[in-house]
């Protein structure tokens, strides 16, 4: 319950922002019958991860179309907080950091949008997505946690964002239709029910999804899913089906096999389920951004590689001629309502020349010399 009264105080946060919606328009988006409902049609969702924050700006709108093409209606983002408040009271909204303008861009190209703000966003993005400077707090707060510092850190933050956010939001005509942890929210917490009895929240005011490794029996896993949601609340829903997998660094590059990623895809889309392929489009972990994992312990460290290329069907630098990509947008065609947009050809390659690289300081020398400035 401390964690539901947590979560309803910031909510209220959306309740204080009007709504813009003009006379006469009804935009709902809504979960009923078992079924997710777009303005009162059935709807299914067939979308994929696609972050802003791993793309450069120039290439939102290409990446996006490719999304398109491979047949998505939904892109599903995280938010980093310390991208966007890397030292505290300092925001950034500009350049890689316009979530603002990335979504106005899915409502351009009328995708919808699954929006995953954290706090926390794993995402093998440094620290999570939280600034480093909340490891300085004074006294020392605990991440993740009910701890009344943290949580009124996290408030704050929020208080930021969702003021930005909160007009783009479906029910304004505008692309967000799903928000984990706040808005008309989503929780995520795997397919086993050791997760979904930790981070669910009961009744009807939150759904609960799922994701599980692909390969798994998807139907077992939205059966359990059911458990944890009211009655006539529960479209099954992986929100994470990997159509790929990350790599740390020394790892042999990770993949998976485009007939096995799409016949898997098939048993979930066959039978009206939905799914958000992570990634459909990975990226790139741009300057120490990329993140570590732990091993088999917590003391073991697994540093992600900058790459974020995930095997996705869009690999990072946005080629589409692929096996993977063929495959799922084989099986997605099946079950889309309309013909799927033509596919773009990959972009053209253009060669730097050789780059001599000079060794102008020592990263540790740098790093003592902060340390100690006043």
């Amino acid at each position: 319950m401390k964690a539901y009264d947590d979560l309803s105080k910031h909510l209220r946060l959306l309740d204080d922002i009007p709504l813009r919606i003009s006379s006469g328009d009804t935009h709902k988006f809504e979960i009923a019958e078992d079924m997710f409902w777009r303005d009162g049609e059935p709807f299914r969702i067939i979308g994929g991860d696609l972050h802003y924050f791993q793309v450069h700006p120039e290439y939102w709108r290409d990446r996006q179309l490719r999304a398109k093409a491979l047949g998505l209606n939904t892109i599903q983002t995280y938010v980093p907080w310390n991208l966007h408040e890397p030292k505290q009271g300092h925001l950034v909204f500009e350049g890689i950091a316009d979530i603002i303008s990335f979504l106005e861009l899915c409502k351009e190209l009328d995708l919808l949008v699954m929006l995953r703000p954290g706090s926390y966003i794993c995402g093998e993005w440094d620290l999570g997505g939280f600034p480093a400077w909340l490891l300085a707090e004074e006294p020392p707060i605990r991440l993740r946690s009910s701890d009344p510092a943290y949580l009124g850190l996290v408030e704050k933050w929020w208080g930021i964002l969702l003021p930005k956010v909160s007009p783009l939001l479906y029910s304004n005509g505008c692309p967000i239709v799903m928000v984990q942890n706040f808005g008309s929210m989503y929780t995520t917490d795997g397919g086993e029910r050791v997760n979904l009895e930790k981070g669910t929240i009961r009744g009807d005011a939150v759904f609960s999804a799922v994701d599980f490794t692909t390969g798994d029996d998807p139907w077992p896993k939205f059966k359990l899913q059911k458990e944890f949601n009211a009655p006539g609340k529960s479209p099954p829903l992986s929100t994470e089906f990997y159509a790929g997998w990350l790599t740390h660094r020394g790892d042999t590059i990770a993949t998976t096999g485009a007939v096995f990623t799409a016949a898997y895809l098939d048993k979930i889309l066959s039978k009206n389920g939905s799914a958000v392929l992570y990634m459909a489009h990975g990226g790139t972990n741009f300057g120490f951004y990329n993140g570590a994992n732990t091993g088999d312990d917590e003391s073991a460290y697994k540093p992600d590689l900058t790459s974020y290329d995930y095997d996705a069907p869009i690999s990072e630098s946005g080629d589409v001629d692929n096996a993977k990509y063929k495959a799922l947008r084989s099986v997605i065609a099946k079950y889309s309502p309309q013909p799927l947009a033509s596919v773009p050809s990959n972009n053209e390659k253009v060669a730097y020349g050789r780059i001599k690289l000079h060794k102008s300081s020592f990263l540790y020398d740098a790093t003592r010399m902060t340390l100690l400035m006043p």
